[in-house]
């Protein structure tokens, strides 16, 4: 029950109490009889009516104030009823959704109870798996105990044996430093001999140096003695850059045949004239009648066997003629030459390859190598 409600109760109960003791009086003015209240308080003070007037005025007034709180007590009430009845409600709908919660956890309870079940039984068996590796491991950090306490006491010893040795290596070193200094002088003086020893293999090897030198020098100068010599003039009266150009080709190739040979290709001055000391190679060039192009070719030159003709056909090598030119030039104006060759060319590519040239270089060079002579 709430205080105002005990409060109240109270005040009603003494109210009452005061109007049972005011029936027992009667009033001037109402005409109440008095003579309780004389009985009654004939061994006390009586009081004056005016005291006792304003005392029922008082206690009327405060139950008036008693009565507004009252209202205001049973207002505050019946909120607080309300309130109260409504949390009953909130309270009915929190233990049906309880009931509800505890039958829906039931089910969830128990599934989770067999998971954690399976899980203990899991983490037994992994606790038995643990407590077996534990054990396992405080034997081998047991073993390793001991073998630390044997690698403990090796350590001692053998740093008693370092501590030894080092000792006796100083006490060598000492020795070996003495003898250092000893022969320290026989080292300077095997040293001074060394020195002496590589100046004079120094000198040994820069004379063999030169040795060698005027030994390969030697070898080329005999080389030179031992290979010999051709001297060979050209003539020819066509045209300077197509005589260039031929006797550019015929010198290269020749000069590359004679020197398997051993044999230098040295080229001499002909200014024409019958007086020739040397092999002469007369160029021809045949661009039209071959044996007018001779004659033109060998005018003014001796018809001698130190003389060589050389025809030289301007075509492809599929358009060279097939029989030779010395079956052609057989008259009396040929017949004291030493030779009749032929020979092919282009002006773009000068002397090419095939097989006229082929055969043509090799007897040209037949025909010089007779006239070899030791180099001068």
């Amino acid at each position: 029950m709430p205080p105002f409600t005990n409060s109240l109760q109270k005040l009603q109960e003494s109210l009452n109490e005061l109007k049972s003791e005011i029936d027992k009086y009667h009033c001037p003015k109402c005409g109440v009889r008095l003579e309780s209240y004389e009985e009654s308080n004939s061994a006390t003070v009586t009081p004056s009516y005016n005291q006792l007037e304003d005392r029922i005025l008082d206690l009327q007034n405060e139950c008036k104030s008693l009565a507004s709180k009252n209202k205001e007590y049973k207002e505050k009430i019946a909120e607080q009823e309300h309130t109260i009845s409504e949390q009953f409600k909130e309270l009915d709908r929190l233990r049906d959704a309880c009931t509800e919660l505890k039958q829906g956890s039931s089910n969830e309870l128990e599934k989770t109870t067999s998971e954690q079940l399976a899980e203990i039984s899991q983490l037994k068996v992994a606790a038995k798996a643990f407590a077996e590796e534990e054990e396992k491991l405080k034997r081998e950090i047991s073993e390793r105990d001991k073998y630390i306490e044997r690698l403990n006491s090796t350590q001692k010893t053998n740093k008693e044996q370092y501590e030894k040795s080092i000792q006796r290596l100083e006490d060598e070193n000492k020795r070996y430093k003495e003898k250092l200094k000893s022969s320290q002088s026989e080292v300077d003086k095997l040293s001074a001999k060394l020195a002496e020893k590589d100046r004079i293999n120094n000198d040994l090897v820069s004379r063999r140096l030169e040795i060698e030198e005027k030994c390969k020098q030697l070898e080329r100068d005999l080389e030179q003695r031992s290979r010999k010599e051709i001297g060979v003039g050209f003539h020819t009266t066509v045209a300077p850059s197509m005589s260039s150009l031929i006797l550019g080709g015929l010198t290269s190739r020749l000069t590359d045949r004679l020197a398997g040979e051993k044999v230098d290709l040295v080229r001499q001055a002909y200014s024409g004239g019958p007086d020739v000391n040397f092999p002469l190679l007369v160029v021809c060039v045949n661009v039209s009648r071959i044996g007018a192009d001779a004659k033109e070719a060998l005018k003014g030159i001796p018809k001698a066997k130190d003389v060589a003709l050389l025809v030289f056909h301007h075509k492809e090598a599929h358009a060279l003629p097939s029989q030779t030119s010395d079956k052609i030039l057989t008259g009396a104006d040929f017949s004291g030459l030493g030779s009749i060759i032929d020979l092919a060319f282009l002006s773009q590519r000068g002397i090419y390859e095939c097989d006229m040239n082929n055969v043509g270089i090799e007897r040209v060079a037949s025909f010089l190598l007779q006239y070899k002579t030791q180099r001068k």
